[in-house]
């Protein structure tokens, strides 16, 4: 459930969710007007993405505010404005904006984590903690997030209960708990990745793979391990292992270029060329790296001259 929530927020696309299914009554051209909004509001929210992932805030801010103006109720762009603003260090209008996300779509877990999130840098610990309680319960081995609900515990008053998610905190990490040391946040894979990562580091790249898997089961939210895997696979050969992994990969990251052309390589290797050129075509329209831009490009050579259409090809010469 959590992955298709994450699918409609990245996607950028979940305002589609907030219209009806078209009624019989409509007629066609009122149908190809939503469809045309619709279709601007994504391409405009992607262009937004674009400007938060390279660090273009003030650009970020204009484009979600924008759409706002246009569809009050959009609300993954409320969730972006908050991160964007996050990445401005205004704290207070990233918890407004994250509050709007929430009061628009209350059954989005990532809006929540993210408003518990705000609370916590504002030391809004009685706002936090019933939020931290519910995802808690969503996620109850995840470290980072059950430290945030033990402090909160903490900051309320409630001792005994910080201490009792604390010593769950020290067990699932494997270690005694000593209430005169206090246990520190960690990275809710920070064990598999960070072995995982320095396997691949170092060429042992059969090994990296299995690690990195292991993180990916106890995270398989945190892109930097699953970049770090598509490129352990990758080296090692085991194309199959991402072709596997392909709902995975799609419904947590739709719009990221790197993972995309990854997939599309394991399709390439397998020798299902159609299914390559799909993603290597998805991944050309989020690609904003040259490099990596040239390396779409030349997939989409070899796909199609195996296909045999040597005209797409050439258009990608």
């Amino acid at each position: 459930m959590r992955k298709l929530v994450l699918f409609w927020v990245l996607l950028g696309v979940s305002v589609a969710l907030c219209a009806q299914p078209a009624k019989k009554t409509r007629n066609a051209a009122s149908n190809s007007k939503e469809a045309v909004t619709e279709r601007k509001i994504s391409s405009r929210f992607n262009m937004g993405l674009r400007a938060y992932y390279t660090a273009q805030y003030d650009e970020a801010v204009q484009i979600f505010s924008g759409i706002l103006s246009d569809a009050p109720k959009h609300a993954p762009s409320y969730y972006m404005l908050s991160r964007v603003y996050t990445g401005q260090q205004r704290y207070v209008e990233a918890e407004s904006a994250c509050q709007q996300a929430v009061k628009l779509d209350k059954n989005n877990i990532w809006y929540q984590v993210a408003l518990a999130e705000a609370y916590l840098t504002n030391e809004n610990f009685k706002a936090a903690l019933p939020i931290w309680e519910k995802v808690c319960h969503e996620f109850p081995d995840n470290l980072g997030y059950l430290f945030a609900l033990a402090r909160c515990y903490e900051k309320t008053g409630n001792a005994a209960k910080s201490e009792e998610i604390l010593e769950q905190l020290a067990h699932l990490k494997g270690e005694k708990y000593d209430s005169a040391e206090p246990v520190e946040p960690a990275d809710p894979s920070s064990g598999s990745k960070v072995k995982g990562i320095a396997l691949l580091r170092a060429k042992d790249y059969a090994e990296a793979v299995v690690t990195l898997e292991q993180a990916l089961r106890e995270d398989d939210t945190d892109y930097d391990v699953w970049a770090a895997y598509t490129e352990a696979v990758s080296k090692s050969g085991q194309w199959r292992k991402l072709i596997d992994k392909e709902e995975d990969m799609t419904i947590l990251f739709p719009q990221s270029a790197a993972l995309l052309a990854a997939l599309a390589d394991a399709f390439l290797h397998e020798g299902q060329d159609e299914k390559a050129v799909e993603y290597y075509k998805q991944a050309l329209a989020f690609s904003y790296d040259a490099e990596l831009t040239k390396a779409i490009r030349k997939g989409l050579v070899d796909a199609y001259t195996r296909l045999g259409d040597t005209d797409s090809a050439a258009r990608y010469r």
